[in-house]
């Protein structure tokens, strides 16, 4: 058998390594290699061939590795090899790995050991943008940053690499990267627990902002970077009811539900039902606790409403589309790059935009060929609106209503929401016996944030669901 086309650039695993072939990032697209055994064997060559004398592919031991040695650091990519001497596109591999750290580059600055691994979990979100499925389809920074929650943090490192830092524009003052609290600056230390919830959203909603359908999924995940393994306690929301196939609680008026929830091997349970606590043995890399749906739309808690309205212009035959955006979240959660799109009939010749509001965070376009109307929202606070109205300008003597006008869809992600309701109440490490006193205690830091995966507004109330 040999590799087929489309399996060709399939990535298994990324491996972002320190100069001692120790994990710093450690991402698996694909499980379909032994859990570590990729690190394992690369780390052995390395140990006794040499970085001099390898080649950047080789195959070992079933498994194909491609890498590039960047400064301190190596970017491996690793796939099962196949079963016969098969000729391998290795230019593939190492495009992805050069486009890897270009968009790492890009985001942080310095790609070096101290920044990867202060940066960890923002790696980690870069990798889950970059790689689908296993193939890596990302070409630029620019494709993912709106995808991003968390920020670059500057370690505290050699005054040559602080120079650097500023070069690459990494601001020293920004609120995420230092903590108040003290005479001097404390740098968030690599010693700590990152906890972050993501939601996929998906809605159907009317013109009015009814809700047809709504659903989501999402995960809980850990970023350990404890120096000493200790488990960690994590309260999630009080007034969680949990239903699965087996088990239903029943729905409670105003409280958090989360359905059919699947936890990791490192998390015991035992507690979960009646303190809604769960407690962690986590791994020294990025782990996903628990994943979860939702499926009952009286549970879910819809952010954005696009709310349209058509009116016929006098002694014309254009017409003004204006679209009303309704940030409903409370007013500390933010959505950032509210993308909107409407179809527009085939009459429609041409657009002029008109907006309201803040007009240097807004842009706008329409694509004649597709008769796409698009309108961008680079920030939308909670509990505030924007509004754009476009003129329609007709090049028949169509009369068109507000039905024909459509489908819009909405993508958007927003920091400190969740549409389950769902948070991290309260995290603590035990077991911690470090006592020396000029070692700062592990931290841990909480996010959540929900992103639309399918988000559709319906102009005519009146048409049957599609499912």
């Amino acid at each position: 058998s040999s590799i087929s086309p489309d399996r060709l650039g399939c990535v298994s695993e990324v491996m972002i390594l320190d100069s001692q072939c120790g994990v710093l990032v450690h991402k698996r697209s694909q499980q379909n290699i032994t859990y570590r055994k990729a690190q394992q064997v690369f780390a052995k060559h390395m140990k006794t061939i040499g970085q001099t004398c390898l080649s950047p592919y080789f195959r070992d031991e079933g498994i194909d590795f491609f890498y590039l040695s960047k400064n301190d650091i190596y970017l491996v990519a690793v796939h099962p090899s196949p079963d016969t001497d098969t000729a391998i596109s290795v230019v593939i591999y190492l495009d992805f790995l050069q486009r890897l750290y270009e968009i790492l580059k890009d985001c942080i600055g310095t790609v070096n050991e101290p920044y990867v691994a202060v940066n960890r979990m923002l790696v980690f979100e870069i990798l889950d943008e970059t790689l689908t499925c296993g193939y890596g389809l990302i070409s630029s920074y620019a494709e993912i940053k709106s995808h991003l929650i968390c920020e670059p943090i500057r370690p505290k490192i050699l005054q040559q690499d602080e120079l650097a830092s500023r070069f690459f524009g990494i601001n020293t003052t920004d609120k995420s990267r230092t903590q108040s609290g003290s005479s001097q600056i404390k740098h968030k230390s690599p010693d700590s627990v990152y906890l972050n919830i993501v939601e996929g959203l998906s809605a159907v909603l009317g013109p009015n902002g009814e809700i047809f359908s709504s659903e989501l999924w999402g995960k809980l995940t850990l970023i350990s970077t404890l120096k000493q393994p200790s488990p960690i306690m994590i309260q999630l929301t009080p007034d969680l009811v949990i239903q699965t196939t087996a088990v239903t609680e029943g729905q409670v008026a105003g409280a958090t539900h989360i359905e059919n929830p699947s936890f990791h091997s490192c998390v015991d349970t035992s507690q979960l039902a009646k303190r809604k606590l769960l407690r962690v043995f986590p791994p020294p890399d990025q782990t996903r606790l628990m994943i979860y749906t939702l499926s009952d739309s009286a549970c879910i808690h819809i952010p954005i409403v696009i709310v349209p309205s058509l009116v016929a212009i006098d002694r014309s035959r254009d017409q003004n589309l204006s679209l009303r955006l309704i940030n409903q979240a409370q007013s500390h959660a933010t959505a950032s790059y509210v993308r909107v799109k409407v179809q527009l009939p085939q009459c429609v010749f041409s657009v002029s935009t008109m907006k309201f509001g803040d007009e240097e965070s807004q842009s706008s376009r329409f694509i004649t060929a597709d008769r796409v109307a698009e309108w961008e929202v680079k920030r939308s606070a909670g509990s505030s609106e924007e509004v754009i109205t476009f003129r329609l300008i007709i090049n028949s003597d169509a009369s068109i209503t507000l039905a024909d006008i459509g489908p819009i869809s909405v993508a958007f992600n927003m920091t400190n929401f969740s549409a389950s309701g769902l948070v991290v109440k309260v995290a603590r490490i035990t077991g911690h016996t470090d006592k020396d006193s000029t070692s700062p205690s592990p931290e841990c830091y909480f996010g959540v944030s929900t992103k639309a995966a399918s988000y559709t507004i319906r102009t005519d109330s009146s048409k049957e669901q599609t499912s």
